[in-house]
């Protein structure tokens, strides 16, 4: 028999449904932006989860499931503004006239459009206000088009100041509450299942997307990770991104300076620019090993495409002198010589020799072997001091095509000449200079 006095057990929402597939399609939204995800700035993280997905968790944690599912449901998606009117109030970009009357019912058209319309050329009733407008697009963007198709039309959920105070009125109702933003919704929905704010605890924080949205949700937030790369992202999440915008003001103003003063003197060290005054963006080097059949050096990549976009490619040609290859940039190439270039000379982790067609397992090469039922890689160890490979090493590198910026902005796909390896040899000496 069960205990009267005892407490009933509180089931959450998560618990019991979660709309996956509405969370997922907003979650993918979120990773799309790029670079402007709130986040994404701060650093490179692997597996930093969409801030969409933390902020679902969490209110589904906190929001009871009741006897009334569909109730429950409804609910949860005004907390996330993802529910029809949350929608309509994200949306930040207009449907086109003419996918107004291409999606519009007859009786829509007959009432909004000049009965000449067209779908290349639909026109507006003379004397329709803006209201009359707004509401077809209202009812098309509401009824019409699919959850994926209004997403690329709204904002995110986080660049909403929350629900509504309609929808405020409908939640509390249903939860008894008496929130007017998500963080009083949290503070109260805490203190009735725990006696307190919610504390949410991330052991493996990574790159902190949990803590930070679980904190701008209001919950007291403990983190941490065993990478102190990982902890130092965290932190500043919290104390930059959220620090509020004067201090993003002063961390932006510290690294515009940060950056004029490393330019001015990467500038006065003349590494970066060429002769005609050209800019390099992008460094492209590659591992070069001894082919066992020809005692060549030959350049390792499994393929020699350098921009699709741009038909750049790279050709090995034989330095029979020299015993290595010469590797011609190619700009503008045909179609038969970026076929070709798609075929590396790294292929299934073998070196594939380019005058015989041989093929030699890289691990042979590398030297590894088996001791005791164990693969012991013959690589010689680096040691602090080693910025490049020693000449005796098994894997050489080799610089092979810089990208150069003009003053115009055009790009250049250029080979290494005599005065790039000046400007290599002259960064290998700062470092060297620099690095104990």
């Amino acid at each position: 028999m069960s205990n009267p006095t005892q407490a009933p057990v509180f089931k959450s929402f998560i618990e019991t449904q979660f709309p996956v597939s509405k969370i997922s399609k907003e979650s993918y939204k979120e990773r799309k932006a790029g670079s402007s995800q709130t986040l994404t700035g701060l650093g490179k993280w692997w597996g930093r989860k969409p801030l969409v997905l933390v902020r679902a968790t969490v209110l589904g944690l906190l929001l009871p499931a009741t006897d009334k599912a569909e109730k429950d449901r409804e609910i949860f998606l005004k907390l996330m503004t993802m529910d029809p009117e949350g929608l309509w109030r994200r949306k930040s970009k207009k449907l086109s006239v003419k996918d107004l009357y291409e999606r519009a019912s007859k009786a829509q058209r007959a009432r909004f459009f000049e009965p000449d319309s067209s779908a290349d050329k639909p026109l507006w009733k003379m004397g329709l206000s803006k209201e009359d407008k707004d509401g077809l697009e209202y009812d098309i963007f509401t009824h019409t088009l699919s959850y994926d198709q209004k997403l690329q039309l709204c904002d995110r959920p986080e660049h909403l100041n929350g629900p509504s105070p309609e929808a405020w009125a409908d939640i509390n109702a249903h939860c008894g509450t008496a929130a007017n933003s998500l963080e009083e919704w949290v503070a109260e929905m805490g203190m009735r299942q725990f006696g307190h704010v919610p504390r949410v605890g991330d052991a493996f924080c990574g790159g902190g997307s949990i803590p930070f949205e679980a904190a701008r949700l209001g919950c007291e937030v403990y983190a941490s990770d065993l990478n102190p790369a990982a902890a130092l992202l965290t932190w500043a999440a919290l104390n930059i991104v959220g620090g509020g915008k004067e201090v993003q003001a002063e961390v932006r103003k510290a690294q515009e300076e940060a950056f004029a003063r490393a330019d001015a003197q990467i500038t006065e060290w003349g590494i970066e620019h060429n002769e005609q005054g050209w800019r390099a963006d992008a460094y492209l080097y590659c591992v070069e090993a001894q082919s066992p059949a020809t005692g060549f050096w030959v350049p390792l990549a499994p393929s020699w495409v350098i921009s699709e976009k741009y038909n750049v490619c790279a050709v090995p040609e034989p330095d029979r002198e020299n015993k290595r290859y010469h590797l011609r940039i190619v700009t503008g190439a045909t179609r038969a010589q970026m076929e070709q270039a798609k075929k590396g000379t790294v292929q299934n982790s073998e070196l594939v020799c380019p005058e015989t067609g041989q093929t030699f397992a890289i691990a042979a090469l590398r030297g590894d072997r088996r001791l005791d039922g164990k693969t012991h890689y013959g690589l010689r160890l680096w040691e602090n001091q080693d910025l490049v490979p020693r000449p005796a090493d098994v894997f050489q590198e080799r610089l092979y095509c810089i990208r150069y910026v003009d003053p115009n902005g055009d790009r250049h796909y250029c080979e290494p000449d005599a005065h790039d390896l000046e400007r290599e040899a002259r960064v290998l000496q700062l470092l060297q200079e620099r690095f104990a």
